[in-house]
């Protein structure tokens, strides 16, 4: 009897060890496959901002452009910071988004105005979220809602709040909406492929399944797109990105 509790003791710890490495293994996986997303991310971000700053030299705005410079050094240096972890403070990476509106702001001659929000408990709190994850929502929400907007009120909302052991992102804009901005894009670079929605969505969809390694389905709630209207005409779109809470 004795022989045979020792047996099954030895064979129930090995399997558990198993189990750990297995589980572990997978965990690695998901981690690498974060960082490579990353890392991908990274540049399709700076080469946007170069772009920008190399429109306003050719359109020889120079103290428009050496404004932005600086700007974007700050916003580089905070991103490189934050490229060196896989998680980052809530309240840090707020800032660095706020950063970044400001200087798509610029770039716009200031023809749109911005709402950035969170809740105290956000803002105070030791939250982690993956790095600049939501600003390719923004900047599809500024250079395809709102600039292709005729007419002076253009605004661009975004609001964080903690929902059900989610950090929930809704980004919401008055632009012209999804459809249209699709008709002007076919028209104007039918041939330009946007990396950064994609790049984001595969990261929400691995960083929502971390603690979870058998399962990383995406889920419809992680990531939301609405289509606004009033009166039966576009009117924006609201962008919702659900973020699990992770201890």
């Amino acid at each position: 009897a004795i022989s045979a509790v020792a047996l099954t003791s030895f064979l129930v710890r090995r399997r558990i060890g198993v189990i750990r490495k297995e589980a572990g293994l997978k965990q690695k996986v998901l981690e690498t496959e974060m960082a490579a997303l990353r890392a991908q991310m990274n540049p399709h971000f700076i080469f946007n901002c170069l772009s920008a700053i190399d429109n306003l030299i050719q359109n020889n705005e120079k103290d428009k452009a050496t404004l932005y410079l600086t700007r974007f050094a700050k916003l580089i240096r905070d991103v490189l910071d934050s490229s060196r972890n896989e998680v980052v403070l809530f309240g840090k990476d707020l800032e660095t988004l706020e950063i970044f509106i400001e200087l798509e702001k610029l770039r716009s001659n200031d023809k749109f105005r911005f709402e950035l929000q969170a809740t105290p408990e956000l803002l105070e709190g030791d939250y982690k979220i993956p790095p600049m994850l939501i600003q390719p929502f923004i900047e599809n929400a500024i250079h395809h809602g709102l600039r292709n907007k005729e007419g002076e009120d253009k605004c661009l909302k975004v609001d964080a709040c903690i929902e059900n052991n989610y950090i929930t992102y809704t980004i919401t804009d008055n632009g012209v909406g999804r459809k249209r901005a699709w008709e002007l894009k076919q028209i104007n670079r039918p041939d330009h492929v946007s990396y950064g929605i994609k790049i984001s969505n595969d990261r929400i969809r691995i960083f929502n399944r971390h603690d979870e390694c058998k399962n990383i389905q995406q889920t419809n709630e992680d990531l939301i797109i609405t289509d606004l209207f009033e009166e039966n005409q576009p009117a924006g779109t609201m962008v919702k990105v659900k973020l699990k809470i992770n201890s």
